[in-house]
């Protein structure tokens, strides 16, 4: 148990969230125990109100549907959810609180939920600007066979995850902007509306039919100067 002590005191917040990804609460939560009877101290463990799951893939009963394994929902507190997804995945301390948060579930036969993947919007000027993207791999890689079959029929986590928070946003958008550098992330951006713009890394979904080539060009000029979103 010494030894055991002198590890949890060296575990690194990153490797922290990373053990909470892969290992069931009931097991943390005695190692934890552990550690603290013999340090005085203890250690973090994840606030959240949706059921984890266990560390294996679930075996599908029967061929699934898309509707079936995935569903995506707009949330007011995505930390709990998705907030160590996105620190690990952006290396970064902090989880953005002031924009529309979407995640991406599936639920297992157990009744169980996995967090597949997030995003967020924030609105600007009569815009959204769609930043934060990201998707557990090793959750996906939980999932049954037959379910992951039916979500890369239907393009992916990352694609549905977009699609859907589309239709959750507000009709009236003049448009839906991203800044995308990665090539992968591109040709799902491309799949779900993005179109590139002359401003580098600038992507965009036109929202409203009536705006000129003008106006188009004159809302681009304005999210250019943004900065990262």
């Amino acid at each position: 148990m010494k030894l055991l002590a002198t590890m949890g005191n060296r575990i690194p917040p990153s490797v922290r969230a990373t053990l909470r990804d892969w290992l069931p609460p009931i097991f943390l939560r005695a190692i934890m125990h552990r550690l603290y009877a013999q340090t005085g101290r203890a250690m973090d463990l994840p606030r959240t109100s949706v059921t984890l799951v266990n560390i294996h893939a679930e075996a599908d009963a029967v061929p699934a549907t898309v509707s079936d394994v995935i569903f995506v929902i707009e949330v007011d507190q995505a930390e709990p959810l998705a907030g160590d997804l996105f620190r690990r995945r952006f290396n970064t301390s902090t989880f953005p609180s002031e924009p529309r948060h979407f995640v991406a579930f599936s639920k297992l036969r157990d009744g169980s939920l996995l967090t597949l993947g997030y995003v967020h919007y924030t609105m600007w000027e009569g815009g959204a600007l769609c930043g934060g993207l990201v998707i557990d791999d090793r959750h996906y890689r939980r999932v049954g066979e037959a379910s992951r079959k039916a979500i890369r029929e239907a393009g992916g986590v990352a694609e549905i995850l977009l699609r859907a928070s589309f239709d959750l946003l507000p009709d009236d958008l003049t448009a839906i902007w991203g800044l995308v550098g990665d090539r992968q992330s591109e040709k799902v951006c491309l799949r779900v509306g993005f179109v590139r713009t002359e401003s580098d890394l600038l992507m965009v979904v036109w929202r409203d039919g009536r705006l000129t080539e003008g106006q188009k060009a004159e809302w681009i000029k304005r999210a250019s100067k943004l900065g990262p979103f």
